[in-house]
């Protein structure tokens, strides 16, 4: 019978293991316990680093920290595996794909099985950490996902980077819009001018990517702009409630009602009561549920459209409205 394996230490149980390291002989790296996610790293099986048996974040993050623990300082995670570890809003979510990483200056570019690696030469971009780990800084990362996002979700990125929260410990902004515009003069790789208009898209405030591609899909069809979840108030200043797309001028708000709206009772009967006071109030209140807008954005926009002319909209936009929605155009197109 196989003597069972001695013990590692402790500091180095829960952690990508490299080989060579003075602390483990490497045929204590051999033995059954331990596992080869990549060429130069071991991982104790059933550890804290272990993802065999994880899905979704977890997952995610034990795969880019034996990754990480493999490459050089100069290889930093980017694209769709930087976005998810922020996070930033996707169009998927499983987060089961490769692992996508850059090489800045004289790092070597990592070929490895599972990995997206590609070396760059970009004077602005910059290696930061994020939950203990090196991804590509947010305006380069925004630059990096035009390649393989469409437009509509590089603005839901692009508004995710630049939202003021109110909660400070969320670190947010994550960069500002200036940031954004900034980073532009320098970089020159594919996707410039798609991150340019996606930039001129963005707005403060918006909370979630179905906000976003909801107000561009009004923008498309030739309504005018919205306000961001800003507080409404009754002729008093008497607090009525935030809205999601805001129309002050006729006094219609649209609310998005995500999943939770609906699972969540206590949110539910607190939009019941918010939205009651608002009607009260003398606004007209649009309801838009996601299975409703993803399944046909074209009745979403009528029923918006109808709520507005009923309200005494003349059915144009401004100049400045029409300028705005003519991007939106080009971008949902």
């Amino acid at each position: 019978m196989p003597r069972a394996p001695w013990p590692l230490p402790d500091n180095l149980v829960d952690r990508p293991i490299l080989v060579g390291s003075s602390q483990v002989p490497p045929s204590r790296l051999r033995r059954r316990d331990v596992w080869a996610p990549h060429h130069g790293v071991r991982i104790v099986a059933g550890s804290a680093a272990d993802w065999q048996h994880e899905s979704g974040a977890v997952a995610l993050r034990r795969r880019c920290l034996a990754l990480l623990a493999a490459v050089p300082n100069g290889v930093a995670l980017s694209s769709l595996t930087a976005a998810r570890i922020w996070p930033l809003p996707l169009p998927f979510d499983d987060g089961a794909e490769d692992l996508h990483v850059v090489a800045l200056g004289d790092a070597w570019t990592p070929r490895r099985p599972g990995v997206r690696a590609r070396q760059i030469s970009d004077r602005g971009a910059q290696i930061v950490e994020r939950h203990g780990l090196r991804t590509i800084d947010p305006a380069t990362l925004l630059c990096h996902l035009s390649l393989v996002l469409t437009m509509p979700d590089l603005v839901a990125v692009a508004d995710a980077l630049i939202l003021d929260s109110v909660y400070p410990e969320e670190g947010r902004p994550y960069v500002t819009l200036t940031d954004l515009t900034e980073r532009l003069t320098t970089y020159r790789g594919r996707g410039r001018r798609k991150v340019a208009q996606a930039v001129v898209l963005a707005r403060q405030g918006s909370e979630s990517r179905p906000e976003t591609l909801l107000r561009l899909r009004l923008l498309d069809g030739g309504l005018p702009e919205p306000r961001l979840n800003v507080d409404i108030r009754s002729s008093n200043g008497a607090f009525l409630g935030r809205g999601d797309l805001v129309y002050e001028e006729f006094r219609v708000v649209v609310e998005y009602d995500g999943d939770h709206h609906r699972t969540d009772t206590l949110v539910f009967d607190r939009d019941v009561l918010r939205l009651d006071g608002l009607a009260a109030a003398g606004w007209r209140v649009v309801r838009v549920t996601g299975r409703a807008f993803f399944g046909s954005p074209a009745a979403t926009v009528h029923r918006v459209r109808r709520a507005l002319l009923d309200a005494g909209w003349s059915g144009t936009t401004s100049d400045r409205h029409r300028d705005r929605a003519e991007h939106a155009v080009s971008a949902t197109s």
